[in-house]
């Protein structure tokens, strides 16, 4: 027989040709050459967007484009989209061809040649099956589901890149602001030990100037080393190298407390907030998903049409065509499909309490975040008080301390509780804009720059 000694060398020849790309991947070299390539677009990304100092808007517009969860939801919504595409493929006739040739060892009866080729074409369009229209309809809603999953990931992105780019605002004032001091502590401390060098002072007075100076420089050196850190992380969120140059110009919008009571805010929330909007559409899918379990007890009916060629030469007939309907209808599987339609009824009651609870947690959400944001603004207006007071107590205290009338080491520590002070101010400065923007996407009000047009096909 020849035809298992040629299949047995293609067989081989397929086997060595599946094999050989496992035996070509080296996984040192693989890493190599991805580690190469991607710090190179790095690199390039960075020569490009970095060139200047940028404002907080080009940073969000940057994280549009570049951040890894923002493409990872766009993605998402492409593939809801394509399983919206199959699922309305339901709708249309299923055509399948098919082709062979046979070979016969011996010979055959009269009907039949030792060899000949077939093939046939089938054609079948279901015409009552209501399963593929709440099918559909269930994807339709994943779909715009998708969309507003894929906005509020945005949302939270705007957020976090607000977030990040404060952050490092603060950090460099207050690096300035530690720099500063420790030009100040260093003087002090030269000017007490010469006092300690004359006798004028206690040496312990003068070893206590110089430990404030150590400690400012510790302090300093521990900001310098976060506010790199906390550029990386701004720069990770807009898809760019952590190492990376980047300045920032400190330009961003003002952002303001919304108008109205607690209860206006909450009721304003629940009306537009994304959470909320995507319950909505899991509870609709739901239902979708209760009436195709239930269409499972229902029959389906499809209409068929199946044309067969051969060129067996001592068959009947060389071509024919069969046309009809088809029926099937499951009378008993089991209660298998009892149960399934119980089971769809209690995840639609899961998905009902789910919905329930996010509304309870948008409330308790919006009542919290304006909670933050009005004792940021307090604080921020607290800790600058008291930044005044304690400059005015360390200027008396200071000139106390150089006409002898008050101990050197108060005026010491009046200075190192104005250097606290001043720190803190500086970090609550940035607060109330941090807490105001909490308070946007908790209230579902986060401003997204307008995405890129979409083209036709991914609509």
């Amino acid at each position: 027989m020849r035809f298992p000694s040629i299949l047995l060398p293609v067989l081989l020849g397929l086997l060595l040709a599946a094999t050989s790309g496992c035996r070509s991947f080296e996984p040192a070299r693989a890493r190599r050459e991805q580690t190469a390539a991607f710090t190179s677009n790095l690199a390039q990304m960075a020569a490009t967007e970095l060139a200047e100092p940028l404002s907080l808007d080009d940073c969000i517009r940057l994280a549009m484009t570049n951040n890894y969860a923002v493409r990872k939801a766009d993605l998402d919504r492409r593939l809801y989209r394509i399983g919206k595409n199959v699922a309305f493929t339901a709708f249309l006739p299923n055509v399948a061809a098919s082709a062979g040739y046979s070979v016969y060892d011996k010979e055959m009866p009269q009907q039949h040649e030792k060899r000949f080729g077939t093939a046939d074409l089938t054609a079948s369009l279901p015409i009552f099956m209501p399963s593929t229209w709440f099918l559909y309809a269930a994807a339709r809603h994943g779909y715009a589901a998708a969309g507003v999953a894929a906005h509020y990931v945005r949302q939270g992105i705007v957020l976090q890149t607000t977030v990040a780019y404060f952050n490092v605002l603060v950090q460099v004032d207050t690096v300035a602001a530690l720099a500063s001091q420790l030009a100040a502590a260093r003087e002090t401390a030269d000017r007490v030990a010469g006092l300690a060098d004359e006798g004028l002072v206690a040496r312990w007075e003068g070893d206590q100037a110089r430990l404030a100076a150590e400690l400012r420089e510790a302090e300093l050196n521990r900001a310098r080393r976060q506010l790199d850190v906390l550029r990386g992380e701004l720069l990770q969120g807009l898809g760019l190298s952590p190492d990376a140059p980047i300045e920032l110009s400190g330009e961003a919008a003002e952002k303001t407390m919304p108008a109205g009571t607690t209860a206006d805010l909450v009721l304003q929330a629940l009306e537009i907030h994304p959470e909320l909007a995507l319950a909505d559409r899991q509870v609709v899918i739901q239902d979708h998903q209760v009436r195709q379990a239930f269409c499972n007890f229902l029959p389906t009916i499809s209409l068929f049409s199946t044309g067969t060629w051969t060129g067996n030469d001592l068959a009947a007939h060389a071509e024919n065509w069969v046309a009809g309907f088809r029926g099937a209808w499951t009378l008993f599987d089991g209660l298998a499909n009892v149960a399934r339609y119980k089971a769809a009824k209690v995840e639609r009651q899961q998905t009902r309490l789910e919905r329930e609870n996010v509304f309870l947690s948008v409330m308790v959400g919006v009542v919290a975040a304006e909670a933050a944001a009005r004792d940021a603004a307090e604080g921020a207006r607290v800790r600058r008080r008291a930044y005044d007071v304690a400059a005015a107590k360390w200027a008396d205290y200071d000139a106390q301390a150089r006409e002898g009338l008050l101990p050197l080491s108060d005026a010491l520590d009046a200075r190192a509780a104005l250097d606290l002070a001043q720190v803190a101010w500086v970090q609550s400065r940035y607060q109330e804009q941090i807490a105001l923007a909490n308070l946007e996407l908790a209230m579902g009000l986060t401003l997204v720059p307008e995405p890129q047009t979409e083209t036709k096909a991914e609509k």
